[in-house]
Protein backbone atom coordinates (compact mmCIF):
# COMPACT_ATOMS: atom_id res chain seq x y z
CA UNK A 1 0.00 0.00 0.00
CA UNK A 2 3.07 2.39 0.54
CA UNK A 3 5.55 2.55 -1.52
CA UNK A 4 9.15 3.49 -0.42
CA UNK A 5 11.46 6.55 -1.15
CA UNK A 6 12.36 6.78 -5.16
CA UNK A 7 15.40 7.88 -5.64
CA UNK A 8 15.27 9.74 -8.99
CA UNK A 9 18.64 11.66 -10.60
CA UNK A 10 18.15 14.79 -12.18
CA UNK A 11 18.81 15.33 -15.85
CA UNK A 12 22.07 17.04 -16.08
CA UNK A 13 20.50 20.42 -18.63
CA UNK A 14 18.00 21.24 -15.44
CA UNK A 15 18.71 23.17 -12.85
CA UNK A 16 15.98 21.72 -10.11
CA UNK A 17 13.56 18.83 -10.08
CA UNK A 18 9.94 18.50 -10.69
CA UNK A 19 7.50 17.19 -8.57
CA UNK A 20 6.42 14.92 -11.09
CA UNK A 21 9.62 13.05 -10.74
CA UNK A 22 9.41 11.78 -7.48
CA UNK A 23 7.12 9.82 -5.43
CA UNK A 24 4.39 10.38 -3.16
CA UNK A 25 4.28 7.86 -1.29
CA UNK A 26 1.44 6.42 -2.01
CA UNK A 27 0.13 4.29 -4.82
CA UNK A 28 -3.24 5.14 -5.23
CA UNK A 29 -4.55 2.23 -7.21
CA UNK A 30 -4.17 0.00 -4.21
CA UNK A 31 -5.74 1.78 -1.90
CA UNK A 32 -9.69 0.63 -1.30
CA UNK A 33 -12.22 3.33 -2.59
CA UNK A 34 -15.80 4.20 -2.72
CA UNK A 35 -18.23 3.06 -4.92
CA UNK A 36 -18.32 5.81 -7.94
CA UNK A 37 -20.58 5.93 -11.31
CA UNK A 38 -19.11 7.89 -14.07
CA UNK A 39 -21.54 10.36 -15.83
CA UNK A 40 -19.32 11.23 -18.84
CA UNK A 41 -15.89 12.12 -19.69
CA UNK A 42 -13.99 13.65 -22.44
CA UNK A 43 -12.98 17.77 -22.17
CA UNK A 44 -16.74 19.80 -23.11
CA UNK A 45 -15.34 21.81 -26.39
CA UNK A 46 -16.18 25.07 -26.69
CA UNK A 47 -20.03 26.38 -28.00
CA UNK A 48 -20.68 22.45 -26.78
CA UNK A 49 -23.84 21.59 -24.25
CA UNK A 50 -24.33 18.72 -22.35
CA UNK A 51 -27.17 17.40 -20.00
CA UNK A 52 -26.75 14.59 -17.09
CA UNK A 53 -29.35 14.03 -14.14
CA UNK A 54 -31.37 17.39 -15.48
CA UNK A 55 -28.09 19.41 -14.78
CA UNK A 56 -27.07 21.68 -18.29
CA UNK A 57 -23.82 21.91 -18.59
CA UNK A 58 -22.76 24.32 -21.09
CA UNK A 59 -18.71 25.47 -22.92
CA UNK A 60 -17.58 28.88 -23.39
CA UNK A 61 -15.55 29.68 -26.39
CA UNK A 62 -12.23 29.70 -26.98
CA UNK A 63 -11.29 33.37 -25.80
CA UNK A 64 -12.92 32.85 -23.00
CA UNK A 65 -12.72 29.09 -21.90
CA UNK A 66 -15.26 28.25 -18.79
CA UNK A 67 -17.96 25.73 -17.99
CA UNK A 68 -21.37 27.19 -16.68
CA UNK A 69 -23.25 24.44 -14.58
CA UNK A 70 -27.16 25.23 -13.68
CA UNK A 71 -29.89 23.34 -12.23
CA UNK A 72 -32.76 23.38 -9.54
CA UNK A 73 -33.22 22.14 -6.52
CA UNK A 74 -36.84 20.23 -5.39
CA UNK A 75 -38.12 23.53 -4.37
CA UNK A 76 -37.41 24.80 -7.65
CA UNK A 77 -34.62 27.39 -6.50
CA UNK A 78 -32.30 27.52 -9.20
CA UNK A 79 -28.60 27.37 -8.86
CA UNK A 80 -25.87 28.07 -11.48
CA UNK A 81 -21.78 26.79 -10.81
CA UNK A 82 -19.09 28.43 -13.10
CA UNK A 83 -15.67 26.38 -13.38
CA UNK A 84 -12.76 26.56 -15.47
CA UNK A 85 -13.56 23.62 -17.77
CA UNK A 86 -14.77 19.96 -17.26
CA UNK A 87 -13.73 16.63 -18.48
CA UNK A 88 -14.96 13.57 -16.15
CA UNK A 89 -17.95 13.75 -13.80
CA UNK A 90 -18.91 11.16 -11.03
CA UNK A 91 -21.73 10.86 -9.09
CA UNK A 92 -21.73 9.42 -5.64
CA UNK A 93 -23.05 10.31 -2.30
CA UNK A 94 -19.82 11.28 -0.28
CA UNK A 95 -21.42 12.49 2.95
CA UNK A 96 -23.78 9.75 3.24
CA UNK A 97 -27.01 12.23 3.74
CA UNK A 98 -28.67 10.13 1.28
CA UNK A 99 -28.47 12.98 -1.20
CA UNK A 100 -25.94 11.79 -4.63
CA UNK A 101 -23.09 14.51 -5.25
CA UNK A 102 -20.64 15.68 -8.11
CA UNK A 103 -17.18 15.16 -8.58
CA UNK A 104 -16.39 16.69 -11.61
CA UNK A 105 -12.16 16.44 -12.30
CA UNK A 106 -10.55 18.19 -15.08
CA UNK A 107 -7.21 20.00 -15.88
CA UNK A 108 -6.42 22.98 -14.29
CA UNK A 109 -6.69 25.66 -13.46
CA UNK A 110 -3.54 26.45 -12.60
CA UNK A 111 -0.77 26.08 -15.33
CA UNK A 112 2.71 27.01 -16.27
CA UNK A 113 4.73 26.02 -13.21
CA UNK A 114 7.23 23.73 -11.98
CA UNK A 115 5.77 23.05 -8.67
CA UNK A 116 2.35 23.89 -10.01
CA UNK A 117 -0.81 20.96 -9.04
CA UNK A 118 -1.92 20.58 -13.14
CA UNK A 119 -5.35 19.10 -11.77
CA UNK A 120 -8.46 19.69 -9.80
CA UNK A 121 -11.38 18.47 -8.13
CA UNK A 122 -14.71 20.90 -8.16
CA UNK A 123 -17.09 18.94 -5.85
CA UNK A 124 -20.77 20.02 -5.55
CA UNK A 125 -22.26 18.40 -2.21
CA UNK A 126 -26.16 18.34 -2.31
CA UNK A 127 -28.10 19.19 0.53
CA UNK A 128 -31.88 17.37 0.92
CA UNK A 129 -33.33 19.88 -1.60
CA UNK A 130 -30.49 18.87 -4.16
CA UNK A 131 -28.95 22.72 -3.80
CA UNK A 132 -25.06 22.31 -4.26
CA UNK A 133 -22.60 23.31 -1.96
CA UNK A 134 -18.80 23.77 -3.20
CA UNK A 135 -15.64 22.08 -2.19
CA UNK A 136 -12.38 22.39 -4.23
CA UNK A 137 -9.11 21.09 -4.48
CA UNK A 138 -5.80 20.78 -6.62
CA UNK A 139 -4.13 17.40 -7.37
CA UNK A 140 -0.77 17.20 -8.80
CA UNK A 141 -1.50 13.55 -10.72
CA UNK A 142 -4.69 13.05 -12.59
CA UNK A 143 -3.68 11.14 -15.74
CA UNK A 144 -5.07 7.80 -16.51
CA UNK A 145 -7.83 8.14 -13.88
CA UNK A 146 -5.12 8.59 -11.34
CA UNK A 147 -7.39 11.73 -10.09
CA UNK A 148 -10.80 10.17 -9.27
CA UNK A 149 -8.49 7.95 -6.55
CA UNK A 150 -7.55 10.35 -4.47
CA UNK A 151 -11.20 9.27 -3.19
CA UNK A 152 -10.50 6.71 -1.35
CA UNK A 153 -12.35 4.44 2.08
CA UNK A 154 -9.69 3.94 4.30
CA UNK A 155 -12.50 3.40 7.16
CA UNK A 156 -14.23 0.63 4.57
CA UNK A 157 -17.32 1.55 5.79
CA UNK A 158 -18.91 2.97 2.26
CA UNK A 159 -18.44 6.42 2.93
CA UNK A 160 -15.59 8.60 0.85
CA UNK A 161 -12.77 10.15 2.09
CA UNK A 162 -10.31 12.43 0.70
CA UNK A 163 -6.33 12.28 0.21
CA UNK A 164 -5.03 15.93 -0.11
CA UNK A 165 -1.26 15.97 -1.53
CA UNK A 166 1.53 18.85 -1.32
CA UNK A 167 4.66 19.59 -2.75
CA UNK A 168 7.30 21.09 -1.08
CA UNK A 169 11.16 22.05 -1.55
CA UNK A 170 11.69 22.71 2.38
CA UNK A 171 15.31 20.89 3.00
CA UNK A 172 14.83 16.92 4.33
CA UNK A 173 17.87 15.95 3.72
CA UNK A 174 20.69 17.63 5.41
CA UNK A 175 23.42 16.24 2.95
CA UNK A 176 22.22 17.85 -0.63
CA UNK A 177 22.21 21.58 -1.46
CA UNK A 178 19.22 23.62 -1.56
CA UNK A 179 15.88 22.48 -3.72
CA UNK A 180 17.30 18.89 -3.79
CA UNK A 181 14.87 17.54 -1.41
CA UNK A 182 11.61 17.98 0.13
CA UNK A 183 8.04 16.42 1.35
CA UNK A 184 5.29 15.12 -0.09
CA UNK A 185 2.74 15.62 3.01
CA UNK A 186 -0.54 14.05 2.48
CA UNK A 187 -3.25 14.98 4.68
CA UNK A 188 -6.87 12.75 4.66
CA UNK A 189 -10.07 14.45 4.71
CA UNK A 190 -13.83 13.50 5.14
CA UNK A 191 -17.20 15.01 3.76
CA UNK A 192 -19.43 15.56 6.65
CA UNK A 193 -22.35 17.90 7.73
CA UNK A 194 -22.43 19.73 3.51
CA UNK A 195 -18.58 20.46 4.44
CA UNK A 196 -14.89 18.84 4.39
CA UNK A 197 -12.57 18.18 7.22
CA UNK A 198 -9.32 17.09 8.34
CA UNK A 199 -8.70 13.79 9.75
CA UNK A 200 -6.03 13.21 11.98
CA UNK A 201 -4.34 10.16 13.42
CA UNK A 202 -4.33 7.07 12.75
CA UNK A 203 -6.69 5.32 9.83
CA UNK A 204 -6.19 1.66 7.87
CA UNK A 205 -3.04 1.61 10.12
CA UNK A 206 -1.38 4.41 9.01
CA UNK A 207 -1.39 8.14 10.46
CA UNK A 208 -2.35 11.23 9.04
CA UNK A 209 -0.65 14.09 8.09
CA UNK A 210 1.57 11.55 6.23
CA UNK A 211 4.65 13.27 4.99
CA UNK A 212 7.35 10.86 2.46
CA UNK A 213 10.45 12.57 2.21
CA UNK A 214 11.98 12.85 -1.13
CA UNK A 215 15.49 13.52 -2.61
CA UNK A 216 17.84 13.62 -5.60
CA UNK A 217 20.94 12.83 -6.12
CA UNK A 218 23.44 13.55 -9.44
CA UNK A 219 25.71 15.96 -10.61
CA UNK A 220 23.75 19.04 -9.40
CA UNK A 221 23.07 17.65 -6.29
CA UNK A 222 25.57 15.60 -5.20
CA UNK A 223 25.79 14.24 -1.36
CA UNK A 224 28.00 16.45 0.87
CA UNK A 225 30.09 14.55 3.85
CA UNK A 226 28.99 17.08 6.21
CA UNK A 227 25.49 18.57 6.63
CA UNK A 228 24.63 21.47 4.02
CA UNK A 229 21.82 22.53 5.56
CA UNK A 230 19.59 22.06 8.58
CA UNK A 231 16.59 20.09 7.85
CA UNK A 232 13.12 22.05 7.86
CA UNK A 233 9.95 20.99 8.70
CA UNK A 234 6.71 20.09 5.98
CA UNK A 235 4.58 22.38 5.06
CA UNK A 236 0.97 21.96 6.34
CA UNK A 237 -1.99 23.88 4.62
CA UNK A 238 -5.45 24.20 5.50
CA UNK A 239 -7.97 22.33 2.87
CA UNK A 240 -11.25 21.87 4.24
CA UNK A 241 -14.38 24.10 4.45
CA UNK A 242 -15.37 22.45 8.09
CA UNK A 243 -18.97 24.31 8.93
CA UNK A 244 -18.10 22.94 12.70
CA UNK A 245 -18.11 25.53 15.29
CA UNK A 246 -18.72 29.48 15.77
CA UNK A 247 -19.01 31.04 11.73
CA UNK A 248 -16.72 33.35 11.12
CA UNK A 249 -18.91 36.28 9.53
CA UNK A 250 -17.57 39.97 8.30
CA UNK A 251 -18.34 42.19 5.72
CA UNK A 252 -16.15 43.13 2.52
CA UNK A 253 -14.32 46.76 2.46
CA UNK A 254 -13.14 46.51 -1.28
CA UNK A 255 -12.46 44.19 -4.05
CA UNK A 256 -9.74 44.64 -7.11
CA UNK A 257 -8.98 42.59 -10.02
CA UNK A 258 -6.36 40.13 -9.16
CA UNK A 259 -9.30 38.34 -6.46
CA UNK A 260 -8.00 40.02 -3.81
CA UNK A 261 -10.48 40.74 -0.97
CA UNK A 262 -9.97 43.66 1.93
CA UNK A 263 -12.36 42.52 4.77
CA UNK A 264 -13.79 44.20 8.04
CA UNK A 265 -10.55 42.47 9.80
CA UNK A 266 -11.65 39.24 11.40
CA UNK A 267 -9.96 35.90 12.84
CA UNK A 268 -6.60 37.53 12.02
CA UNK A 269 -7.34 38.29 8.19
CA UNK A 270 -7.61 41.78 6.98
CA UNK A 271 -7.35 40.39 2.57
CA UNK A 272 -8.56 37.33 1.42
CA UNK A 273 -7.90 35.48 -1.16
CA UNK A 274 -11.15 33.14 -1.43
CA UNK A 275 -10.69 29.66 -4.12
CA UNK A 276 -14.72 29.38 -4.30
CA UNK A 277 -17.53 32.57 -4.01
CA UNK A 278 -20.74 32.02 -3.64
CA UNK A 279 -23.93 34.33 -3.12
CA UNK A 280 -26.68 32.55 -1.70
CA UNK A 281 -29.91 34.69 -3.24
CA UNK A 282 -33.63 33.96 -2.14
CA UNK A 283 -34.24 32.64 -5.59
CA UNK A 284 -30.51 31.86 -6.91
CA UNK A 285 -27.35 30.37 -6.22
CA UNK A 286 -24.50 31.88 -7.73
CA UNK A 287 -21.25 29.75 -6.91
CA UNK A 288 -17.76 30.88 -8.37
CA UNK A 289 -14.93 28.29 -8.92
CA UNK A 290 -11.12 29.25 -9.24
CA UNK A 291 -10.95 30.36 -12.85
CA UNK A 292 -7.54 32.79 -14.41
CA UNK A 293 -9.14 33.24 -17.47
CA UNK A 294 -12.74 34.81 -16.49
CA UNK A 295 -13.93 37.72 -13.96
CA UNK A 296 -16.84 35.59 -13.01
CA UNK A 297 -14.99 35.51 -9.44
CA UNK A 298 -14.45 39.26 -8.72
CA UNK A 299 -17.45 40.06 -10.65
CA UNK A 300 -19.68 38.40 -8.40
CA UNK A 301 -17.51 39.47 -5.36
CA UNK A 302 -18.23 43.06 -6.11
CA UNK A 303 -21.92 42.69 -6.33
CA UNK A 304 -22.02 41.01 -3.20
CA UNK A 305 -20.00 44.24 -1.86
CA UNK A 306 -22.68 46.53 -3.85
CA UNK A 307 -25.75 44.99 -2.10
CA UNK A 308 -23.54 44.80 1.04
CA UNK A 309 -24.62 40.88 1.92
CA UNK A 310 -22.56 39.82 5.39
CA UNK A 311 -19.97 37.12 4.30
CA UNK A 312 -18.81 34.03 6.14
CA UNK A 313 -15.30 32.32 5.83
CA UNK A 314 -14.96 29.20 5.78
CA UNK A 315 -11.44 27.04 5.65
CA UNK A 316 -9.05 29.54 6.36
CA UNK A 317 -5.29 29.57 6.05
CA UNK A 318 -2.66 32.21 7.86
CA UNK A 319 0.35 30.89 6.18
CA UNK A 320 1.31 34.26 4.35
CA UNK A 321 0.83 36.03 7.39
CA UNK A 322 0.71 40.00 7.69
CA UNK A 323 -3.36 39.80 7.78
CA UNK A 324 -3.32 37.87 4.24
CA UNK A 325 -4.94 34.96 4.50
CA UNK A 326 -6.30 32.41 1.52
CA UNK A 327 -9.90 31.25 2.22
CA UNK A 328 -10.91 27.88 0.83
CA UNK A 329 -14.64 28.97 0.56
CA UNK A 330 -16.54 32.68 1.22
CA UNK A 331 -20.92 32.85 1.77
CA UNK A 332 -22.42 35.63 1.64
CA UNK A 333 -25.99 35.50 1.88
Amino acid sequence: MWLGISFVALFPSLVFGNWNDTSTGIDLGRLPHPPLQKLRTGPLKPGAQERFDGILAVAGTSSVPEVQLSGAGKSGRRWEVHIDNLDEVWRADLDGNGTQDYVLFSSGPFFNGRTTPLFSLSILLLDQDRMPVPFFTVLYHGENGAGIKHLVDLNHDGKAELLINTYDENASDPLVGGFCSGHWTTQLYRFKDLGVEEIRGTVGEVTFPFVHNWTYRGTLCDRQEKPFMAPQPPTFYEHGTSTQGEPIRTTLRSVNGAGDLEVERTAGCKTINPRVIVYDRPKMRKIAFTNLHTTFSTDLAAAILQQRARVELRGIDRWMGDGYCSVNLMWAK
